[in-house]
């Protein structure tokens, strides 16, 4: 059984593998290096995994979310300058859409975020989404039909359900108050280091979904760890970058990279995976990424450490 569990698991991450390799094919054929949108590494390695998972039964959403909020993206940097109020108005104008939309895809958080980060004005940004996340609903809405036909009616397991839970949209908003801080001080912080990527944008996908979902969120049980994976994987990415170039050499072996250290530290923290893959669409990508990426992740551990000291003793209080 568990040999069986291992050849599926080896398989999905071939296929993700060969999906991002693609993806950077057609990138550097193209000349548009932000169709190799970060998170579909994490998004592709997920609908893979779980072909039963709630990224992988919105298929519609998953194609559509990362361009909506890519839009938005795209406009706020046409028409405001990296800031405070710019970055706020990326969230929460993400978080918005997805409500609107009934989205469960947090990672198109990230699409909206990163534009601003990167300065990014084209409209060619938004498609270059649509096409990378539209292909990817495309190919796990088949996988999902025709290699998964037994376990498609099978019972979830435990670990499904706390997936399913964590790429749900929150009911409960208590911890709202400490992620805002966070986000701030985060922003602070990238402004007084001079390096902007302190506010790498997976962060913010990575701190809500452990904010949001403390009590389920595999990497909020170990969030010391976390920092160690994120600034390892950041490394890795720039690593292979400096060594093979842009391209799809670079882009698997970064996410491979991802992917093997994630499962050698039973850090089921799936939107990591998109960091490695942030020195592909970086103006420059040198040794500050990991440095900074390492800030961030650290002061991320730092501020959910202080979150959870407080919520105990609000609950010791409460009794």
């Amino acid at each position: 059984m568990r040999t069986a569990e291992s050849r599926r698991i080896m398989s999905v991450v071939l296929i993700s593998l060969c999906f991002m390799g693609g993806i950077a094919g057609a990138a550097s054929a193209s000349g548009v290096a932000l169709l190799l949108f970060p998170e579909l590494a994490a998004l592709s390695y997920d609908v893979f995994l779980r072909p039963r998972g709630t990224w992988a039964r919105a298929p519609w959403m998953l194609a559509r979310s990362p361009a909506a909020t890519a839009v938005l993206g795209v406009l706020v940097t046409r028409y405001l300058p990296y800031s405070a109020a710019s970055i706020a108005i990326c969230i929460v104008g993400a978080f918005v859409i997805l409500k609107l939309m009934r989205s469960p895809i947090v990672p198109a958080i990230s699409a909206c975020f990163l534009a601003l980060s990167l300065g990014e004005k084209s409209w060619l940004y938004p498609l270059a989404i649509l096409l990378g996340t539209g292909a990817l609903a495309v190919l796990s809405s088949a996988y999902r039909r025709f290699n998964d036909q037994e376990a498609a009616h099978a019972t979830p397991s435990a670990a499904d359900r706390v997936d399913d839970e964590i790429e749900s949209l929150p009911e409960r908003f208590l911890w709202v108050p400490f992620f805002v801080v966070f986000l701030g001080t985060t922003y602070l912080l990238s402004m007084a280091t001079g390096m902007r990527m302190v506010f790498f944008p997976p962060l913010i996908v990575i701190a809500f979904e452990m904010f949001a979902h403390a009590d389920v969120c595999p990497w909020a049980q170990r969030p010391v760890l976390l920092s160690a994976v994120c600034t390892l994987a950041a490394a890795a990415g720039v690593a292979a970058l400096a060594t093979f170039g842009p391209g799809v050499i670079s882009t698997v072996l970064a996410m491979l990279f991802g992917v093997v250290m994630l499962r050698a530290t039973r850090l089921h923290a799936i939107p990591a995976l998109a960091i490695g893959l942030l020195p592909q669409v970086m103006t420059v990508a040198d040794w500050h990424f990991p440095l900074a990426v390492g800030i961030g992740s650290t002061l991320l551990t730092a501020s959910f450490l202080l979150f959870e000291k407080s919520s105990l003793a609000g609950r010791q209080v409460a009794q």
